[in-house]
C-alpha cells in the first residue's frame, strides 16, 4: 500500500514538473492600428525566450471580429528560439472589408508552443485593436466646378455656332 502510494505522489510530482510552460515574452510594436474600409494593416511583433531553454513556437490562437491572415508568423519567426533569444518580425495582418462600420475592434493574439516539437501550451498573448476610420469623400471645390461648367457652356454654344452657319 505505501508502496503505491508512493509511485502515486511520484508521478504526480513528475507530471506537475513538465507541465510548466516555458517562459516568453511577447510584445506587439503597436497595438493599435488605424484602417479604412477596404485596407489591410500588418501588426509586427517581438518574441523573447526569457526561461534559459530552448523554446518552441508550435502554433498560435487568435479572436478578432476582422479576418486575420497569421501566415506572417509561420514564415517570418523561427520553429523555436534558443535559450534567451529575442525575434522580431511581422507578426499577424487584419483585413478591414469593404463595408465593415467604423470603429474600434479588438482581438487577441496568442502564441503555442513549449519545451517539444508538438507542444501547444500557450506560451504568451498580447491584445490588438484596429480602429476603422471612415473613407473621406472627395468634394469638388465651387471654383473647380464652375471651370467646368464654364468649359461645357463654351463648347456648346461653339457647337451651336457652327451647326447654324
Amino acid at each position: 500500500m505505501r508502496l503505491r502510494l508512493w509511485i502515486c505522489v511520484t508521478l504526480l510530482c513528475a507530471v506537475t514538473g513538465t507541465a510548466q510552460a516555458t517562459p516568453i515574452t511577447f510584445t506587439l510594436t503597436s497595438s493599435l492600428l488605424t484602417a479604412v474600409p477596404g485596407s489591410t494593416v500588418t501588426f509586427s511583433g517581438s518574441v523573447t525566450e526569457t526561461g534559459g531553454t530552448v523554446t518552441f513556437l508550435n502554433g498560435d490562437n487568435f479572436t478578432s471580429a476582422l479576418p486575420v491572415d497569421d501566415s506572417p508568423f509561420f514564415t517570418n519567426f523561427p520553429l523555436s528560439l534558443a535559450a534567451f533569444q529575442t525575434f522580431s518580425a511581422p507578426m499577424f495582418r487584419v483585413t478591414v472589408p469593404l463595408l465593415t462600420a467604423p470603429g474600434l475592434y479588438s482581438g487577441g493574439f496568442t502564441i503555442l508552443g513549449g519545451s517539444t516539437p508538438s507542444a501547444l501550451t500557450t506560451l504568451a498573448s498580447q491584445p490588438f485593436a484596429v480602429s476603422v476610420t471612415p473613407v473621406a469623400t472627395a468634394v469638388p471645390e465651387p471654383a473647380s466646378l464652375l471651370l467646368l461648367s464654364s468649359g461645357g457652356a463654351a463648347l456648346l454654344a461653339r457647337r451651336r455656332r457652327r451647326d447654324g452657319v
